[in-house]
């Protein structure tokens, strides 16, 4: 059944491939191989204008093909700059040997304190490198590096279900990768948000111009919510984000 549902809907199955690869790619540096890309959109047979269109889409959440973006050329002069001071302070930290990683990781396993904070400091490079890949997705770099760490710290006290050390910075890798993800989804629904309550304004501030013209006057909240094409809700919804300066509404006789 799942397989005729995505012969009738190619676009979701798209979609689906699309979010996946890009899942896949920021554990390998953000890059896919053309032949990976390839070999994963072959079923659907697109056309060179819809296998621009899934290039562009990879572009835009950071992921190279054959080799990884310059996601810093995305960044604002203050983001480029405070990324620049962040990671000079964080390549400063002496990064331990591989023994003498693996014990902290075994002691931060069982839950000691020291050890955690120890496995944190050296995993700091790491929040950065992973930072980058989410570069110019609409949330700032310093956010984005903020919510990494936020999630190292937490996750180094969430390693003790671990079958061994070798699974740690893995397990860490991906609370990070999660806490970005997070973050740069929130930004999208807001954005989203913002655009929706926007449309929803001009439409008011279209009505109401159309009615006043039509009275020759201007009209109350009550007469234009009867007109039944937007609601009491959404224009009072509009003088909000509007500041009150829809020029065909009369505020004073509203009631």
């Amino acid at each position: 059944m799942s397989e005729n549902n995505q012969e009738r809907n190619p676009e979701g199955q798209l979609q689906y491939i699309l979010r996946s690869m890009v899942a896949a790619a920021r554990k390998n540096r953000g890059m896919i191989t053309k032949d990976q890309l390839e070999k994963a959109l072959a079923e659907l047979k697109l056309s060179d204008d819809q296998m621009k269109m899934v290039e562009d889409y990879l572009k835009q959440n950071n992921i190279g093909i054959d080799e990884p973006l310059d996601a810093e050329e995305k960044l604002s002069e203050e983001e480029a700059d405070y990324l620049k001071d962040y990671t000079e302070m964080v390549n400063a930290i002496e990064q331990p040997s591989g023994g003498e990683l693996e014990a902290v990781e075994i002691q931060a396993m069982a839950g000691e304190k020291d050890a955690q904070s120890k496995l944190s400091e050296w995993m700091l490079p790491k929040v950065v490198d992973i930072a980058r890949l989410y570069a110019g997705q609409g949330v700032y770099m310093e956010d984005l590096i903020g919510a990494g760490n936020e999630a190292l710290v937490r996750g180094t006290k969430l390693l003790a279900p671990l079958e061994g050390p070798e699974e740690v910075e893995g397990a860490l890798a991906e609370r990070i990768m999660n806490a970005m993800e997070d973050l740069v989804a929130e930004n999208l629904d807001e954005v989203s948000a913002d655009q929706t309550a926007a449309e929803a304004a001009n439409k008011v501030l279209e009505k109401a111009d159309e009615l006043s013209k039509l009275l020759g006057r201007k009209v109350t909240v009550e007469e234009l919510a009867g007109e039944g094409e937007v609601t009491e809700e959404e224009i009072m919804d509009a003088i909000r984000i509007t500041g009150n300066k829809i020029e065909a509404l009369d505020y004073k006789t509203q009631s």
